[in-house]
């Protein structure tokens, strides 16, 4: 597996971040990231053609696509959104999965968790652990709330409160913030303790921790700082 050369990377997530609503960018962007994942998790799994995947709120399907083209394995993307998708997906939440106990070999579950309902996390992750199969592997990302790139349309305020946090966001930026708390806008806080805490609750044990976006990886051990200088950390897990 080519090593992520760190100067590329950033000249990536710099375009990406200027410019991924242009064109088929916001594609292009996810399609790289599926790159990020596969060298992420090769010491722990190598993907084949035998394997049963899913990415559970895959958005529009480009990194089962990727996955699915490049091992020719059973990947399904699942996600209850009405946007049409570039590979076969399944219209279900992450809490309601419609497939047997131990059944996948490795489940994704990246960028969904901060949209799903405070009471509906942990349930989420229960289920994740019901279709896994023993000895399965999950690669699990969260933005932590306390890290400016995790407040989506309200970041870097979205720590404030809400009718803070929109007001200062419409007053320096040009897309206006229309909806009027954060469960509208179906954003809710995880922190990188709390997913922690319900990664170990839900019975997963976690063997690795990635900075996906600085590859600083080191500071997922560190307490404290890793709450706030971590963008998107992955928890790699194991059943």
């Amino acid at each position: 597996m080519k090593k992520i050369n760190k100067a590329s990377h950033y000249k990536k997530l710099l375009f990406f971040a200027l410019k991924r609503y242009e064109g088929v960018n916001y594609s292009k962007m996810r399609e790289y990231f599926t790159e990020v994942f596969l060298y992420d998790i090769h010491k722990f799994i190598k993907i084949n053609h035998s394997h049963k995947i899913i990415d559970v709120g895959g958005s529009t399907g480009e990194f089962a696509k990727v996955i699915g083209t490049k091992f020719n394995c059973d990947i399904v993307n699942l996600d209850p959104s009405d946007i049409k998708p570039v590979w076969k997906t399944l219209k279900n939440e992450a809490h309601e999965i419609p497939f047997e106990d131990n059944y996948f070999d490795l489940v994704l579950f990246r960028g969904v968790m901060e949209h799903i309902p405070l009471n509906k996390q942990q349930i989420s992750l229960n289920e994740i652990y019901r279709v896994m199969k023993k000895e399965g592997i999950g690669y699990f990302v969260i933005p932590p709330w306390y890290n400016p790139h995790a407040g989506h349309g309200l970041k870097p305020f979205h720590i404030f409160p809400f009718a803070i946090a929109k007001f200062l966001r419409n007053l320096f930026f040009k897309k206006k913030v229309k909806y009027d708390s954060l469960e509208e806008a179906s954003l809710y806080k995880i922190t990188f303790s709390q997913m922690k805490k319900m990664i170990n609750t839900a019975g997963f044990k976690i063997i690795d921790m990635k900075d996906t976006h600085l590859r600083f990886h080191f500071l997922c051990k560190v307490p404290i700082l890793r709450e706030f200088l971590i963008p998107a950390v992955a928890y790699i897990v194991k059943k």
